[in-house]
């Protein structure tokens, strides 16, 4: 019994082997219909109306999106939005004293916002900047600078929202800052925006490296959802242009169906 398995492993052995050495044909590079995840990460930089209240900023995004075999690109996605350069820190002079931290030669490093909680002790107040948008999006993947032909220069856009606020944080009790009373100077803002991205798009034949990354552009009309503000005690019912750009990295999940196409012999 142990002489017949050990001609069966042998035999099975050789078959397994001689397969790399059989010449095969080989099959045609194609472009396939591709559903897929991606999980993304941008640095930006802002402009127009929102570079007054903050600076550069952090966007994590995720998107489900096909690309056909015609090479159009379609889909939905969404971005959180988070940073910590807030320049519209004025907004809590009336209920917060400002302490300024200098270096030895007395040189301006940081500040820190403080204020008074309902027991009589220093809190100090933390300002943040907190968003995100959605976009439904539509483009085309141009079959240029690639390896094969589900790859290339990928060129889209995208109509959805946009919001963000200045988000307000302490530890404690402040009163002037309970409840409601911190909406009215958070800046809540809300609109209609459009997303332009043009980069690379590569998948790999093994289908383990698959990535994307370019210039991505997001452009909003937004209003403050919060009509008035406490700080200047005036109605706030402009309309703000806002703009972010900055490059995206993002990484590529297929869920499309390993096809016989996809194996490629020399």
């Amino acid at each position: 019994m142990k002489r017949y398995f050990f001609i069966f492993l042998t035999c099975y052995s050789f078959i397994a082997k001689a397969q790399f050495f059989i010449p095969q044909e080989e099959i045609q590079d194609s472009a396939f219909t591709i559903p897929m995840i991606t999980v993304s990460y941008a640095r930006q930089w802002t402009s127009a109306d929102l570079a007054n209240r903050f600076g550069f900023n952090n966007n994590i995004g995720g998107s489900f999106a096909i690309k056909t075999k015609k090479q159009w690109y379609f889909g939905f996605k969404g971005n959180f939005i988070w940073g910590g350069n807030v320049k519209q820190d004025e907004i809590l002079n009336d209920i917060t004293t400002k302490k300024y931290i200098l270096d030895d030669n007395g040189k301006f490093i940081d500040q820190e916002i403080l204020a008074i909680s309902d027991d009589g002790s220093v809190v100090e107040i933390f300002l943040d900047e907190r968003g995100s948008s959605f976009f439904f999006i539509a483009g085309k993947l141009f079959n240029v600078i690639s390896p094969n032909k589900n790859s290339g220069i990928l060129a889209y856009g995208g109509v959805g929202t946009l919001h963000h606020k200045i988000s307000i944080k302490y530890r404690g009790n402040v009163p002037a800052l309970q409840d409601e009373l911190k909406e009215g100077y958070d800046r809540l803002s809300f609109g209609y925006a459009v997303n332009g991205f043009v980069g690379y798009l590569f998948m790999s034949k093994n289908r383990l490296l698959n990535f994307y990354g370019g210039f991505d552009y997001t452009q909003g009309w937004t209003k403050n959802m919060r009509k008035y503000n406490y700080d200047t005690q005036s109605f706030d019912n402009k309309t703000n242009t806002d703009i972010l750009y900055g490059v995206r990295l993002g990484w590529i999940i297929r869920l499309n169906k390993r096809k016989a196409q996809e194996f490629y012999y020399n």
